[in-house]
């Protein structure tokens, strides 16, 4: 990694419990650093706790969530900030794409006016101009009709239209940090694939993005890292850990995918954050499993390759 590059991103240690009636530990202990220029997809299944650790780090999560650790956007302690100060970062220099098919808009606003909205708030561009903006963002994520659909009302889009056009709002004002949340939920392949464009076509934007589509983590991004059961359990440049995974369940998982054969493993089964595994999360499942592995394994460097594994000890 060229040191350099700026740090914008910085998580160290990490953890965000809920409390309540089912207690939950959703993110264990998680160390990131994100420069400039870096395109980060963080991998695993439903219930690992990567989404939960990107609302954590914006601190868009709930009352019932106890988070602990720290996180810096280009050394600015944000769990130290006023709402205010956060909410001058958040859509101006650090901006975030949730998932949800696009739920996320305001149903009584037009689309193009929403994906203008960050350019007139932010960079106080006069209405006209920001929308004829609006409109040449909507056309990179190829909806068809673009200046048309501008001047419509998100009920009328499908699910897919909507997550593309929240896309384009997240981009619109130029912040130098974008985090996406399942960016693909809910599309078909071939919107799948256009969105993939789309993101490979920002040059020089930052990236963080949350997915649990391996193929469109592997097309888009320069580094993976992957969560299971709330921890970080490996981490390398993209197509090393695709051509040499090291970690058991990032074999598992990636031998399931379609092109490897949806090769399960007799055994595999998915395991969620709530799960109380003592040791490596994933020993009750992995065939290198021994004594050793009833302790925590630590994050072992192999030859820049990180891994939570007690084989490369």
């Amino acid at each position: 990694m060229d040191e350099k590059r700026e740090t914008l991103l910085r998580v160290e240690d990490l953890s965000v419990c809920f409390e309540g009636k089912n207690y939950v530990q959703a993110v264990e202990h998680i160390d990131l650093e994100v420069r400039a220029g870096d395109r980060l997809c963080i991998i695993g299944e439903t219930g690992s706790g990567k989404s939960i650790l990107l609302l954590a780090i914006l601190r868009l999560l709930g009352p019932t969530a106890i988070v602990t650790g720290r996180a810096f956007y280009r050394d600015r302690a944000l769990f130290e900030l006023t709402e205010k100060q956060m909410d001058a970062i958040r859509g101006d220099r650090v901006s975030y794409v949730p998932q949800g098919s696009g739920n996320g808009m305001n149903p009584l606003l037009k689309v193009g006016l929403q994906v203008a909205e960050p350019l007139i708030a932010h960079r106080g561009m006069k209405r006209r101009p920001a929308m004829d903006r609006a409109v040449e963002l909507l056309r990179r994520f190829h909806l068809g009709r673009e200046e048309a659909l501008a001047r419509q009302y998100p009920f009328t889009f499908s699910g897919g239209m909507r997550q593309r056009a929240l896309i384009a709002m997240g981009i619109s004002a130029g912040a130098e940090l974008l985090f996406a949340d399942e960016p693909t939920k809910g599309l078909d392949e071939t919107r799948v694939k256009l969105t993939a464009e789309a993101f490979n076509e920002l040059e020089g934007q930052t990236l963080v993005c949350v997915t649990h589509d391996l193929s469109f983590a592997r097309s888009v991004s320069s580094r993976v890292a992957v969560m299971y059961a709330a921890n970080q359990i490996e981490a390398a440049e993209t197509e090393e850990l695709f051509r040499h995974p090291l970690h058991p369940y990032t074999k598992d998982m990636l031998a399931a995918m379609p092109e490897n054969g949806l090769r399960f493993r007799p055994g595999y089964a998915p395991a969620h954050s709530e799960e109380k595994t003592e040791g490596c999360k994933y020993r009750l499942r992995c065939e290198s499993c021994r004594e050793k592995c009833k302790e925590t394994p630590p994050m072992f460097d192999v030859g820049g390759h990180q891994v939570r594994c007690w084989c490369y000890e």
